[in-house]
């Protein structure tokens, strides 16, 4: 028979349809659905954002002017950083989370993000913090030449007030732990859960790895919405899911993406005057460094390729 009967009354689902995910049985693409949560995701994260921040003076202030009610949200960093992370946490991970039931059927969505241990992981989590500490130079150097490129006034606007707004918080007191959670261990799970574990899985499920690890990092650059960083962020979102990809586990990305954030959110503490240094046409590049850092950075790439080879043998 080709249907399974349950209490001689009720009709179970066949079999080979409990086995393909709801995006397959209902015709859609891999690819279409993310790129669609992508947008809606985006939306949805300055939606939770914009009430948790409202929230969050009210709560705090007794002055209902809504001016006055904006002034103190742009300056009290406290509420700023929760409402990022708040969104961070429910839309890009939580919410994520849930789509996943789409793409994958009962007992393979943790395999699906990526989320396990493998045989390599800890090879490659330690090779990816390094790969992140060397390429340093060459991410500069990719800001400096992206630089170069005209950005409408609204956007450069909006960059410096989040530049400026960052800056201000991180030269405040008390602001390294603060810090290090927001800007550094949020991002590196939650941005990498929708990321290199959702985006980039639904990609590869429809075009193949290489599109899927280039295109989930343009996602990712390009979900900043900072057009003058939009080449270093891709270029670290490309690492991200090629580290992703060579250890078949998110962990690597989440501790290499902490590195890139916590770590300079640890050295600013430390060397303020980094904060006070823009990427600019007119800024010194320091040569050298750029090219041991691009040869270290395509030495460790390929060090990683093949450790992925020997895994496959």
């Amino acid at each position: 028979m080709d249907q399974n009967i349950n209490s001689g009354t009720d009709f179970q689902q066949p079999i080979e349809q409990q086995d393909i995910p709801w995006v397959e049985r209902n015709g859609f693409a891999h690819w279409a659905v993310a790129f669609g949560w992508v947008l809606i995701a985006l939306i949805a994260f300055n939606i939770v954002g914009a009430v948790v921040g409202v929230l969050g003076i009210l709560l705090t202030t007794d002055d209902l002017d809504p001016n006055m009610m904006m002034e103190n949200l742009s300056s009290n960093f406290d509420i700023l950083f929760l409402a990022n992370s708040s969104g961070q946490i429910l839309i890009m991970a939580l919410a994520t989370l849930l789509l996943v039931k789409l793409h994958a059927v009962k007992g393979e969505r943790k395999e699906f993000l990526r989320l396990k241990l493998s045989a390599n992981v800890w090879h490659v989590t330690l090779v990816g913090a390094i790969l992140f500490v060397v390429a340093q130079p060459t991410i500069l150097f990719l800001g400096w030449l992206n630089s170069f490129v005209p950005v409408p006034d609204v956007m450069a606007e909006m960059q410096e007030t989040m530049a400026e707004m960052i800056t201000t918080f991180l030269k405040s007191d008390n602001a390294l732990l603060l810090g290090v959670f927001h800007i550094g261990v949020v991002p590196a799970i939650c941005e990498e859960i929708m990321y290199r574990g959702y985006v980039q899985r639904a990609l590869e499920k429809s075009w193949g790895i290489t599109a899927a690890i280039l295109i989930s990092g343009a996602l990712f650059g390009a979900y900043h919405l900072q057009i003058s960083n939009i080449v270093p962020l891709a270029t670290l979102g490309i690492f991200l899911a090629y580290l992703t990809y060579v250890s078949d586990s998110l962990i690597p990305a989440m501790v290499a993406h902490f590195v890139n954030n916590g770590g300079q959110v640890i050295a600013s503490s430390y060397y303020p005057e980094m904060l006070d240094q823009q990427v600019s046409p007119e800024m010194d590049i320091p040569i050298l460094m750029v090219i041991l850092s691009v040869a270290a950075t395509t030495f460790l790439l390929y060090y990683l390729h093949q450790i992925k080879i020997k895994g496959a043998e």
